[in-house]
């Protein structure tokens, strides 16, 4: 019996077809967006970061 815990993820992912894309590719750039904060208020990412690094973290709810 073999286990897959021991293999290394893949560093890109692929999408299972061009009708279903997966995002980004590690350490691409990100499209500028504009998004809600907490407060309901536009905040547009590029302008918000004002050309600093960023980090951005996506959390998908059990609901999605």
């Amino acid at each position: 019996m073999t286990s897959d815990a021991t293999e290394t993820p893949p560093t890109q992912r692929t999408p299972e077809s061009d009708d279903f894309p997966t995002g980004p590719a590690v350490g691409e750039a990100l499209p500028d967006f504009t998004l809600l904060d907490q407060h309901g208020r536009s905040v547009n990412f590029g302008r918000a970061r004002a050309g600093r690094r960023a980090l951005v973290v996506f959390q998908r709810s059990a609901r999605w």
